[in-house]
């Protein structure tokens, strides 16, 4: 009774107090290390829902990416189907971009999937259903990206989980998700460890570009 009448959300619904839930946080806080929210650490966006307006090529839209994409992305090394927004959708375009210095977080949905941009997506348009993240400084994107796969931090995000038919969870409850402040050394490492992961990924991306397109070579010749 005393967490349902200190936490700041009020929440009622038994997931919040899912044992796994408060035995993490538990963990976290008997670390004894400072915990921070997210939104400290990083300025944490999402777009709102639009109508969306599609367009033949670049020359009319932008290269559009939703989550299913980004898995398939990682996957095969092509996003799922092309698709390019239209300039003339009413949406501040801006907003929608997404850049290699974000991380990217699904909230409806399938939630909680952590990606990076890969280089190749920088500039593209995303769906309004992933959280942007970009950190203050650049060195805490590997740590803040291994992180927020962690179980630690997806038990708090997933127990925002709201929706009748489909599951969300908005920016401010992923801002929301606390944050272990450890020794810079300790951090780095982290960060050096998730960034070679990141360029190991993306290494393997490009090998099946390679691999399709010689592929799609010899059929289009006839072996």
């Amino acid at each position: 009774m005393h967490d349902i009448a200190t936490q700041p959300g009020k929440r009622m619904d038994a997931e919040h107090y899912d044992p796994v839930v408060m035995g993490n946080n538990m963990r976290l806080k008997a670390l004894g290390v400072t915990l921070v929210p997210l939104s400290d650490l990083a300025d944490v966006h999402l777009p709102g829902i639009f109508t969306r307006i599609w367009a033949q090529d670049t020359e009319y839209g932008v290269p559009y990416i939703n989550a299913t994409d980004l898995m398939s992305y990682f996957v095969f090394g092509v996003p799922a189907q092309e698709r390019y927004l239209s300039r003339a959708s009413n949406v501040k375009m801006n907003s929608l971009i997404i850049r290699k210095e974000m991380i990217l977080i699904t909230c409806s949905g399938t939630i909680g999937r952590v990606f990076d941009v890969p280089t190749a997506l920088d500039g593209w348009a995303g769906t309004h259903d992933m959280v942007r993240i970009i950190p203050h400084q650049p060195e805490l994107k590997g740590f803040l990206r291994a992180y927020l796969a962690s179980d630690f931090a997806q038990v708090q995000i997933l127990s925002h989980t709201h929706g009748g038919q489909i599951d969300h969870v908005t920016g401010d409850q992923v801002a929301s998700c606390l944050v272990p402040q450890f020794d810079a050394e300790s951090i780095l490492r982290i960060s050096k460890l998730a960034d070679q992961a990141d360029q190991m990924r993306s290494g393997s991306v490009l090998f099946m570009n390679d691999a399709l397109s010689e592929l799609s070579e010899i059929i289009d010749h006839g072996g």
